[in-house]
């Protein structure tokens, strides 16, 4: 699946690449489209089936910062060719934009997932926790391995990760109160991780074909640097403000975990 949707990556660009022929570039946002469908059909598999692997979930994360990579090399080749080689730095500040972006959504979606819905395999693990359990690993799986190293490294410093409040987090599991913790979470963090979805991708991809018809892909690119890094802020500002609140209630929690232990003893 994950394969399938590079490939329809791929075909995205090349349409966009021709993006002044609105029938190309109604067909880039087709192939993106279809994109979406791919993948939002891998997590729902892996889901059915209960099969999750180390190197899928690599592969996955790999697929969808690829595809947008080459839509916007397309876009900015094209742009380049009228308006010169000065775009391409605007085409960076794009990019490494996103990546801010998309890592910290990710990273907020991926922590409700694991501590509110239980799911295992969505949990940001900090790197030097990952980084042991690739001893002994070769070939394909090494790669994959130092993939998703690369990937939890780049969260816990782009994404405003509060290690303390994830230790507090962690502490109140360990001491049997995991209902506890993921109550607090779900309760201080509902609305919260829903106001970061406008940060996911399906944004993207209608602002680049809004971009593409109107026939400048410069406006999707400054969308992505003055829009969305504006909305980033707003949203890192919410989340840390959830955070001090939903810390303080932990700290109290466990304050209360220990005390209830000592009184047993």
């Amino acid at each position: 699946v994950s394969v399938g949707g590079l490939a329809l990556g791929g075909l995205a660009a090349w349409a966009y690449f021709q993006y002044a022929q609105w029938e190309m570039a109604v067909a880039g946002f087709l192939f993106m489209i279809g994109w979406h469908v791919l993948d939002g059909a891998d997590g729902q598999l892996a889901r059915l089936t209960g099969k999750t692997s180390e190197i899928g979930k690599a592969l996955d994360g790999l697929v969808d910062h690829v595809s947008f990579a080459m839509v916007y090399v397309a876009l900015t080749l094209a742009t380049a060719q009228v308006l010169g080689s000065w775009v391409w730095w605007l085409a960076v500040a794009a990019g490494l934009s996103h990546l801010i972006q998309a890592t910290s959504y990710e990273f907020q979606r991926h922590s409700y997932e694991y501590w509110v819905l239980g799911k295992k395999s969505a949990r940001p693990m900090p790197p030097e926790e990952y980084r042991p359990t690739m001893q002994g690993k070769q070939g394909a799986s090494l790669f994959f391995a130092q993939v998703q190293l690369a990937y939890f490294t780049m969260q816990y410093r782009l994404a405003g990760v509060d290690r303390n409040l994830i230790a507090r987090l962690v502490a109140l599991k360990e001491a049997g109160r995991a209902a506890d913790a993921s109550e607090a979470y779900r309760s201080v963090n509902r609305g919260a991780v829903k106001s970061w979805s406008a940060l996911s991708s399906n944004y993207r991809t209608l602002a680049i074909f809004v971009a593409a018809l109107a026939g400048n892909p410069l406006y999707f690119f400054l969308f992505e640097i003055v829009g969305l890094n504006a909305a980033l802020l707003v949203l890192r500002l919410m989340q840390a403000r959830c955070n001090r609140v939903l810390l303080a209630h932990l700290t109290d929690c466990t304050d209360l975990a220990t005390a209830d232990a000592l009184t047993a003893t």
